[in-house]
């Protein structure tokens, strides 16, 4: 089973190129989502996106590779390689999306599979802070995504990224001039940086180092941190012409590399020196972004990939160090060349490429980000050099301090783990692609990649191929004083640290100013808690009925002057029925007794069953009266645990006559509102629908049936599952699963429950199968089922019930949702809308409409028997 989780990616990568070589140009998919919304399921592999989608099933295989390795003898290996490959798959929907909506959903699913991935020490209190922290920040920034999506659609018309691309393009002026561009650029930015960590949301990411290594790896080299870049590149065509995206990503990017590597100069945690970089690294690519030339976009391409290799590559091998030693303080660590061979091969080809030594692809993409830099300005330039100075002080420090440095004091045992060729497989063949690549894959990627991205990003088409010796120019010398730089910074990183400590050291830390922001809004969150929510219902009642009574006084319903004439026409069963009604609301008031209370408030339940029984709703009818009838029988379990009135508190009596007062207003203002609704005819076109279309459309003469098992199935699914998950809330409230007798003691009544339960279930069974044409239906059956259980329940005891079932009803429940979805995907798989009703009439009378309903009738009998025997057993 294992073995498949590391097999899935490749097979992943195999597809990719198979599909990408067969059509450069790209492939699309597309298939409606919600039509209405122009929001359809599409994907798409052009250039771009296989770029991202190679790196990530390629790294994603390796360190699915090394974490069998890593994970071995941990008892929840198997949850971390699936959350893993949920993350990864995450990750491909996300840039091979078409639709902005759905390139929205994958975003999120990043964020939570990330989230279980970075917290997966649950127990280590410093892993649960730093997942909630990178929950919490990049699920704000996703928010921010999501408003700007939204509005770049409705600049353009469409949520499809490649006719938002296409418009953008074509009708330059009209989406930039379209007051909804600068407030949707400035969402996607916020977006953007959160997930690819931007100055000030940087710190996040280095806090994501109390994952597991195999995680690290993976998510700084190819998958979350890159999907903000994704964003940036794909979107490129539709905002780099605006100053505010050039200003905006120039700047972010490029404090963001600054900061981020003068930070990770000053680490001692090698894992934490490797993700500051990291950080360093996503500035630059911002930056690169944020240049759009040919150039810059050739060299963001060439980084992305060269980071890729060489990050995941060192983040294993520091995870090889940790294993080995159980540390990872640079300070401590020494000679471990000896013992680590593998290790220190793979660590010393990647760190040659982070530092830019030729003829390795990290001094490829450095030259041509010198070259980007170049046709911008000088102090583009002189940033560019301190950043990747520090980056070869960096790419010394991690291998010279833990591989060649002599013996010191207080250095931990070294195991040797090489033996298992898990842990030094992956990062060695991850090192020597920063090697193969370009040198024997350049052309490759200049033919097929390179010339395809810079044209998808900059709708230009790239005037000359990326080549690694370009003889010697001013980038060349630029990367000699590069190297020069670093070895100097190198020699003396004690000092430089030691300054940089002084000069940074009063300046607040990003995570301790998130962490007083999160303690603050709680503060406040728990303040404004405790003014509006009281726990007390009758002020919560209140106060929304005197917020409804004001708006009604404010704008007073007005009633034309024929309601005399219209109350003569008025039967005396209809007065009479409605007298009835306020004696039995009055008693419920007035009444200092619960059991005539409880009366009254069953006597209001059936008397609107008489009410739309006579204005012909007869399956409303039946419906209401079986759930009054459980009404009594809940209220028959729990009676005696409810308290007297005589112990309830009275109101005053002016707060008595408010109450009064409101209820007449509401009353009188629904009262006059009904009247002015029934003035007039109906508009009933959607009636006159439905009975035009039940016979024909869903073969059934009962509209009320067809219209829940067919036209409007989905809404009757969705409550069908809340019946469930309220039966779910609802047990786990209960503590204890009492086995007692709780039989009423009377011979007539327990041998008279067993023959009605019988006749109750077989006629439940009828007006399942019959409802389609007849009142009748899969919940009114479900409810007349549920209530003849429950004599058995009184007769006898809920074990007695549940031995008879053999199945548990919860059990039941959830086989009654699942077969309400497989009707659904019946319809979906035969290439109609999901919940399409399929008949099969010249075989059989059947259709997935009854199937539908069975499950409806499933799901509620055993949501709600549940709670009745758990009741039951609790109360007992």
């Amino acid at each position: 089973m294992l073995l498949g989780f590391v097999v899935f990616p490749a097979i992943l990568f195999l597809t990719s190129i198979y599909y990408y070589q067969s059509s450069p140009t790209g492939l699309r998919w597309s298939t409606a989502w919600v039509p209405s919304l122009d929001i359809n399921l599409s994907l798409q592999l052009d250039a771009l996106s296989f770029v991202f989608v190679g790196l990530i099933s390629c790294i994603g295989f390796f360190v699915q590779l090394y974490a069998l390795a890593y994970m071995k003898g941990k008892a929840e290996r198997f949850s971390f390689h699936l959350y893993l490959t949920l993350f990864m798959l995450s990750m491909l929907g996300l840039v091979l999306s078409d639709n902005i909506i759905l390139l929205f959903v994958f975003w999120e699913l990043t964020t939570i599979t990330s989230y279980l991935l970075i917290g997966f020490n649950h127990e280590n209190e410093k892993s649960r802070k730093n997942a909630l922290q990178s929950l919490v920040v990049t699920v704000a920034g996703g928010l921010a995504l999501l408003a700007g999506l939204i509005l770049l659609g409705q600049i353009t018309g469409s949520y499809d990224l490649s006719t938002i691309i296409d418009k953008a393009v074509s009708t330059k002026d009209s989406v930039t001039q379209h007051p909804y561009f600068v407030p949707s650029l400035v969402l996607i930015l916020l977006g953007a940086f959160t997930k690819s960590a931007q100055f000030p949301f940087h710190f996040w990411l280095p806090g994501a180092m109390a994952a597991p290594t195999p995680v690290s790896a993976f998510l700084h080299s190819a998958t979350m941190v890159k999907a903000g870049i994704y964003l940036l590149a794909r979107l490129s065509p539709v905002y780099a012409s605006s100053d505010i995206w050039f200003y905006c990503l120039i700047t972010v990017g490029g404090f963001t590399a600054l900061w981020s590597a003068i930070i990770a100069l000053m680490q001692k945690d090698l894992k934490l020196m490797l993700a500051f970089s990291t950080n360093t690294i996503l500035g630059i690519l911002t930056l690169l972004l944020g240049i759009g030339t040919e150039t810059a976009l050739a060299a963001a391409i060439l980084f992305i990939l060269a980071h890729a290799f060489y990050k995941a590559s060192l983040f294993m091998v520091v995870g090889n160090i940790d294993k080995a030693t159980g540390t990872r303080d640079i300070r401590v660590l020494y000679g471990l060349k000896a013992v680590l061979i593998f290790s220190f091969a793979s660590g010393l080809i990647a760190a040659l490429s982070k530092a830019g030594i030729p003829p390795l692809l990290g001094f490829l993409s450095k030259e041509y980000t010198y070259k980007a830099g170049l046709e911008v300005h000088g102090i583009v330039m002189f940033a560019l050099v301190m950043i990747n100075a520090i980056m070869v002080a960096l790419a010394i420090a991690v291998i010279s301090q833990p591989f060649l440095r002599e013996k010191v004091e207080d250095n931990p045992t070294v195991k040797s783990i090489e033996a298992e060729i898990g842990f030094w497989i992956p990062p060695l063949v991850l090192a020597c692609c920063s090697v193969i690549v370009p040198t024997l894959g350049l052309g490759w990627l200049n033919e097929y990649i390179l010339s395809t991205v810079i044209f998808e990003i900059n709708q230009v088409e790239q005037s000359s191929p990326v080549k690694l010796w370009q003889g010697i120019n001013l980038p060349l010398i630029m990367s000699g004083v590069t190297l020069a730089l670093g070895l100097l910074i190198y020699k003396n990183m004690s000092s430089v640290t030691l300054i940089l400590n002084k000069l940074l050291g009063p300046l607040p830390v990003a995570s301790d100013v998130f962490e007083k922001c999160m303690t603050f809004m709680l503060s406040v969150a728990t303040w404004q808690t405790n003014r509006l929510q009281h726990r007390r219902l009758s002020l919560y009642a209140l106060l929304f009925f005197s917020v409804l009574a004001t708006i009604l006084l404010l704008n007073p319903i007005k009633v034309s002057g024929d309601v005399l004439e219209r109350i003569r026409t008025i039967q005396l069963y209809e007065i009479a029925i409605a007298v009835l009604l306020m004696v039995a609301a009055l008693l419920c008031v007035i009444s200092a007794s619960r059991l005539l209370s409880i009366a009254g408030l069953g006597a209001i339940g059936f008397l609107m069953t008489l009410v739309f029984m006579i204005y012909s709703a007869p399956d409303v009818a039946k419906t209401l009266l079986l759930v009054e009838t459980l009404m009594v029988v809940f209220v028959a379990l729990l009676i005696s645990h409810l308290p007297h009135f005589s112990t309830v508190k009275q109101h005053s009596i002016a707060r008595r006559s408010f109450h009064g007062f409101i209820a007449v207003v509401i009353g009188l203002s629904i009262t006059a509102l009904l009247l002015t609704i029934t003035k007039g005819p109906l508009d009933s076109p959607l009636a006159d629908f439905f009975a035009q279309n039940s016979v024909p459309g869903g073969h059934g003469r009962n509209i009320v049936n067809v219209i829940l098992v067919d036209f409007r199935a989905f809404d009757t699914l969705g409550e069908a599952i809340v019946v469930v998950v309220a039966a779910i809330a609802a047990i786990s409230l209960f503590q204890t699963h009492s086995q007692q007798q709780n039989r009423i003691q009377s011979l007539i009544f327990c041998t008279t429950a067993h023959i009605v339960a019988v006749l109750m279930m077989v006629f439940s069974l009828y007006l399942l199968l019959r409802g389609h044409n007849s009142p009748g239906g899969g919940f009114i059956g479900a409810l007349i089922a549920v209530i003849g259980l429950t004599l058995l329940i009184f007769a006898e005891s809920p074990q007695y019930v549940r031995e008879r079932m053999s199945y548990r009803p919860m059990n039941i429940a959830m086989f009654g949702v699942f077969l309400s979805l497989l009707a659904g995907g019946i319809g979906f798989v035969m290439g109609a809308p999901f919940l399409t009703g399929m008949w099969w009439k010249q075989v059989l009378p059947l259709g997935t409409p009854l199937i539908f309903d069975v499950g409806i009738y499933l799901a509620v009998i055993g949501g709600v028997l549940e709670v009745l025997l758990r009741v039951n057993e609790e109360l007992d």
